[in-house]
């Protein structure tokens, strides 16, 4: 979509990351409506904020995350694809896929007879030495008086091809050591800081310390209780992953540190054993709804 169209929009700027933020290094996108108002990132097809009108934020953005290009944006919802977490077949590859620092066209911006606005974003992979195989993705993204997402992942290689991805929802939150997760009671996870044990949560999932925990075959729903509730409800996506990095590890990430109690994450998407596997040309869609 060429930006010339885009200035004819009355409710989306383009801007950049100087302008917004003071560091200069990424396209942005600032959309404001009476419903909502949101900034998008072209690198990675990410929402860095949302905020529906008269409710609170209901993401959570690094202040000290560096804005170049190349350079994953720690907050928002990155989508990490084609696979989640480490590479488990090379584990010197980037962490979270190869998307989310890549940067996106935009393909479609309209808005909707409710007053809500979908944008739509795509990214092509040719193959290369980080993921041999070719794929295409489309990101389309509602904002309205909720966030929603909708992937569309097609597999364009000539031979089957595993792909395992999630949106990696920063959720705002007051302190992080209040916060309860309703909606994985009686599930199973697997936990990366016991070296993927497998435990059962019994009661509300909540964050006293390190958490990083991948439940598989998860219900759709969560509630993330805090004075301001959020939910996240989803379609086809079968795994969800509850992490904050606590305060020990957080005083090792430079763009976390003492903020780790600001935000929560609990995110969707299909990883492990419920990872995508798609036929040559075969094409797989989820829907995810967030909101507070």
């Amino acid at each position: 979509m060429e930006f010339s169209l885009v200035a004819a929009l009355d409710f989306l700027t383009r801007t950049d990351s100087g302008a917004l933020y003071g560091r200069p290094g990424l396209d942005l996108l600032l959309i404001e409506t009476g419903l909502c108002r949101a900034v998008i990132s072209l690198q990675g097809a990410q929402v860095l904020e949302f905020a529906a009108t008269g409710r609170a934020p209901l993401l959570w953005l690094s202040p000290d995350t560096p804005f170049e290009a190349g350079t994953a944006v720690r907050g928002g919802v990155p989508l990490c694809l084609p696979w989640f977490g480490e590479n488990r077949k090379d584990p010197a590859k980037p962490k979270h896929g190869l998307v989310r620092t890549q940067l996106w066209e935009l393909a479609e911006c309209k808005k909707q007879a409710d007053g809500s606005v979908e944008l739509a974003l795509r990214f092509r992979h040719v193959g290369d030495a980080l993921f041999a195989a070719s794929f295409d993705c489309c990101l389309k993204i509602g904002l309205g008086s909720s966030l929603r997402f909708e992937l569309e992942l097609t597999n364009t290689a000539d031979h089957a091809v595993e792909y395992s991805w999630a949106l990696h929802s920063y959720f705002a939150v007051e302190d992080v050591n209040g916060v309860e997760v309703e909606g994985l009671d009686g599930g199973e996870f697997l936990d990366k800081t016991r070296g993927f044990a497998r435990y059962r949560l019994d009661g509300m999932q909540t964050f006293d310390g390190e958490v990083d925990r991948v439940f598989e075959d998860a219900p759709a729903r969560q509630v993330i209780h805090t004075p301001n509730p959020i939910t996240a409800e989803s379609e086809h996506c079968h795994t969800v992953i509850t992490w904050n990095p606590g305060a020990e590890l957080a005083a090792t990430i430079a763009d976390i540190g003492v903020r780790y109690r600001d935000f929560v994450c609990v995110e969707h998407g299909n990883a492990f054993a419920n990872s995508w596997l798609l036929s040559a040309g075969e094409s797989a869609r989820a829907r995810l709804i967030l909101a507070r």
